[in-house]
């Protein structure tokens, strides 16, 4: 008499629905996994482990076979699949997470904002560089300069690059206030550089925008001069043109 199989692991319960769903095709099919293996073109424990469950997914190649060999359908077992991958990626990430809360604000220089970085990035549990750059957005986050914030080895050069680390770390939102202060305390935004590239912005960047505004109103009224920013370009009024009372803006952004 056959052993019976093993009950579903639900470590990770996405992974186990996956597994279910596999038990259920090869029951209603009536194959053992013998059958199944010779039919799959894949080993009689690799049929096996895929619908075990746990926390790791199993490869696609394995599990579209054995969907196949079963008689099911394909595009079904890509939504299981999909929602598993997503599940234990998300599992692996929250494993990985550090419980050190960055502290942007308490940054007095490059050396220091760059660990609050890489807090940020331990605490949003080390996603993969590819992640990054792909769900950054095109030409936001290069993973090159990911890799090298991740590493201590460079910083960005461009707010707008410093912004969509700090998101795919999951800093959004108000959260981002701190880290703006601290670019614009350490850095010290540079009368030649392009703020953002696009007339566009995205809704950080904007919030950026409106925050820089703000925070140098201050400096306009004591006389100082200031940096603006409008409609995403970067503008610089000069002490000597506020002394002079020029009505109009030096546009650097070009």
């Amino acid at each position: 008499m056959a052993r019976p199989e093993k009950p579903i692991d639900y470590t990770v319960p996405e992974v186990g629905d996956l597994a279910a769903y596999l038990r259920g095709l090869r029951d209603a099919a009536n194959l053992t996994y013998a059958e199944l293996a010779d039919r799959a073109w894949f080993s009689e424990s690799s049929v096996k482990r895929a619908a075990r469950g746990g926390a790791a997914v199993p490869r696609w190649e394995v599990v579209v076979t054995y969907v196949s060999a079963c008689g099911g359908s394909e595009n079904e077992a890509c939504g299981w699949y999909a929602r598993a991958t997503a599940a234990a990626a998300a599992a692996a990430r929250d494993a990985r997470r550090s419980t050190i809360m960055p502290k942007p604000q308490f940054a007095r220089d490059l050396a220091d904002l760059s660990g609050a970085m890489r807090d940020a990035y331990r605490r949003a549990g080390c996603p993969r560089v590819r992640h990054m750059e792909r769900e950054a957005g095109p030409g936001r986050l290069p993973r090159n300069t990911a890799h090298g914030v991740i590493t201590a080895r460079a910083l960005p050069k461009e707010v707008r690059t410093y912004i969509a680390f700090l998101e795919m770390c999951e800093v959004t939102g108000l959260d981002l206030i701190p880290w703006f202060a601290a670019w614009a305390r350490i850095c010290r935004v540079s009368p030649r550089q392009r703020v953002f590239h696009l007339s566009a912005p995205l809704p950080s960047e904007q919030l950026f925008i409106e925050w820089f505004n703000k925070t140098q109103e201050s400096a306009l009224a004591e006389g100082t001069g200031a940096l603006t920013i409008v409609d995403g370009q970067q503008r610089l009024s000069t002490l000597v043109e506020l002394r002079k009372g020029a009505e109009s803006e030096v546009d650097i952004a070009a």
